[in-house]
């Protein structure tokens, strides 16, 4: 019986999806692992993977204990993050696209935090995407969105965990799958 109910569940809901987040053979996994070694946090920079980062960093997992940066790690030892909890966007060089297909991703701090994601082509939004994260448990957050040149998370919303020692609206991913 409980079988169905999350067979249903997981069919209701096909943008996320619990996984191991390996990405299909033509996507590039990009673990943010091959990073320069730091202790806790730093900047993804710039051109990382002939992309545009802004707003992006990247984090020592285990120098924030009890947080969701430790439930969103899939390899390694670094995720990324949305510094100060503020919007970060992935662009393309002029002139080019890529395809997202899917990624990791877990709250940082809050319980039921929002993650609302954008896709861009030419400035325009062509596709769009919310969901919920939690700190405890990670999302295997598909998209499988083509031909854009820029994509856009931002998070709102949410209640602190009681047993972190840190706030905020940042969220933690691992093993972002793209084909460019």
């Amino acid at each position: 019986m409980y079988s169905v109910v999350f067979l249903i569940l997981c069919l209701s809901l096909p943008g996320i999806v619990r996984s191991d987040g390996n990405c299909s053979a033509t996507d590039t996994l990009i673990t943010f692992d091959d990073l320069p070694a730091i202790s806790s946090a730093a900047a993804i920079p710039d051109t990382y993977y002939d992309l545009f980062w802004s707003n992006f960093g990247y984090i020592l997992a285990s120098s924030e204990p009890f947080s969701g940066y430790q439930t969103a790690l899939s390899s390694g030892l670094y995720d990324a993050f949305n510094s100060a909890g503020q919007p970060m966007t992935i662009s393309s060089p002029a002139n080019s696209n890529f395809n997202i297909s899917s990624f990791i991703a877990a709250a940082a701090w809050y319980y039921n935090l929002t993650l609302s994601i954008y896709g861009k082509r030419n400035g325009t939004t062509i596709y769009q995407q919310t969901l919920t994260l939690q700190p405890t448990n990670s999302s295997f957050v598909v998209l499988n969105w083509i031909y854009i040149d820029a994509i856009t998370f931002s998070t709102s919303g949410g209640t602190q965990d009681p047993n972190s020692g840190d706030n905020g609206t940042q969220f933690a991913m691992d093993n972002l799958c793209i084909d460019m």
